[in-house]
């Protein structure tokens, strides 16, 4: 009931912004983009490993609907876009012909036309990068080529390869497999984090995990 009563709610506010634009008569030049900023909590996530807060691809699918100028009515698109992708689209559509310098991202103004093809990026890779301690897994980055995708633990620096093809839920990890497709796209994980000055962890030398276990304990929690 909680779930059905969020999604009816988030559907009537979407709707109530969508009727005004159309009332005001601003629907011709003004695009709409609906999306989420990482994969859903709790159930509903299929075969999706992960949810949020994690780089699985529970944590990082999610939804992506936009309705605009040239933007045809139930139109569908299957290339693989990120959420850094917008700011180029953003420049593309008030006109501006010279891109900033250090974008990570590029324009998806011509998928949205239904023009094909891909999106011009500085890197052809797709980085995702979440040195936090929300998830289970701890602090993780991902990079995804292709098909493939490799994740890399930074606590342990264990890394995990998956082919996304044939393993959307990323049961089975390839690194011993492939350790040279492994090693190649960690290099460029590295590489473009160092590049782009990426906040990564660091040891907290006053942790004392021995206090934080009994203090969460008289809290009345644990944590897992």
């Amino acid at each position: 009931a909680d779930r059905a009563a969020i999604s009816e709610d988030l559907d009537t506010g979407v709707g109530r912004v969508l009727a005004a634009l159309d009332r005001l008569g601003l629907s011709e030049n003004t695009y709409v983009i609906y999306m989420s900023d990482n994969g859903g909590g709790g159930g509903g996530r299929g075969p999706l490993s992960g949810g949020k807060g994690s780089l699985g691809e529970g944590g990082l699918r999610v939804p992506f609907i936009v309705r605009g100028p040239g933007v045809a009515s139930g139109s569908w698109c299957h290339v693989p876009i990120v959420g850094y992708d917008l700011f180029p689209t953003y420049l593309e559509w008030a006109g501006v012909k010279e891109m900033p310098d250090r974008l990570e991202g590029g324009s998806i103004a011509s998928l949205l036309r239904g023009d094909g093809g891909r999106v011009h990026r500085p890197a052809e890779e797709l980085v995702f990068h979440f040195p936090h301690y929300q998830s289970g897994d701890g602090p993780h980055s991902a990079i995804r080529l292709g098909t493939s995708k490799l994740i890399k633990f930074h606590e342990t620096g264990r890394v995990a390869l998956y082919d996304l093809a044939v393993d959307i839920a990323e049961r089975h990890d390839l690194h011993g497999d492939m350790p040279d497709r492994a090693a190649d796209l960690e290099r460029r994980l590295d590489a473009h984090l160092a590049r782009i000055g990426a906040a990564m962890p660091v040891v907290n030398d006053l942790y004392d995990p021995d206090r934080e276990t009994t203090t969460r304990r008289a809290a009345g929690g644990a944590r897992r």
